[in-house]
């Protein structure tokens, strides 16, 4: 019995340790973040930053893109919280939509490409990309079916259909930013798109 106990203890130790290499991982990111551009930060000042080994890093993240990820669903969190306080389908839509892809510009293409990569993997691999795109769809489709308790739509709106159409235009946009670059602004895709393309999908349910 008590070798039982002592081995649970030891678990419990050793996830500590897992969890506390894992936040001085991510914080070492966040500070080489308000110093350079993601492209140049490589996984040896990760490391040393975060006074780990390298080894230590794959242990927790395949590569230094999953850790800004990471990052960024801190901030999504917040987003999700914000829109909650937000009156009007069409704004809360509108404020998620423009709010997330600002998120993205600000990091980098690389960033970018990495999880859209993911996105489009087989939904059962659990990579950055898939867990990112679950979570797009989830509270878009929260905030349609909120918009139809609030009787800002219709009780017969396609929920579904809308958050398919939205999620394809959101990771449309995504996508050509991938490929265009610094050619085209995504924000400005994605606010044109709000102004003008969301207002018309949704009228007929209003």
């Amino acid at each position: 019995m008590y070798y039982i106990i002592g081995r649970r203890m030891n678990m419990g130790k050793r996830q500590e340790a897992a969890l506390e290499t894992k936040k001085k991982i991510i914080e070492a990111v966040k500070q080489l973040l308000e110093q350079k551009s993601p492209e140049e930060i490589s996984i040896e000042e990760i490391t040393k930053k975060a006074c780990i080994a390298k080894g230590s890093f794959y242990t927790h993240f395949k590569r230094k893109e999953d850790v800004i990820l990471e990052i960024d669903f801190q901030e999504y969190a917040f987003l999700k919280d914000d829109v909650s306080r937000i009156q009007g389908v069409e704004q809360q839509l509108s404020y998620y939509l423009i709010q997330s892809v600002k998120i993205i510009e600000k990091n980098s293409l690389s960033v970018a490409r990495q999880w859209m990569k993911g996105a489009v993997a087989p939904l059962q691999e659990e990579k950055a990309g898939t867990r990112k795109y679950r979570f797009d769809y989830d509270n878009i489709l929260s905030i349609l079916n909120n918009g139809i308790d609030q009787k800002e739509l219709k009780q017969t709106t396609p929920v579904e259909i809308l958050t398919e159409m939205m999620m394809n235009q959101y990771y449309g946009a995504v996508a050509s930013w991938c490929i265009l670059g610094q050619e085209r602004s995504l924000v400005s895709m994605m606010e044109h798109y709000c102004q003008y393309e969301l207002k018309i999908l949704l009228q007929d349910y209003q």
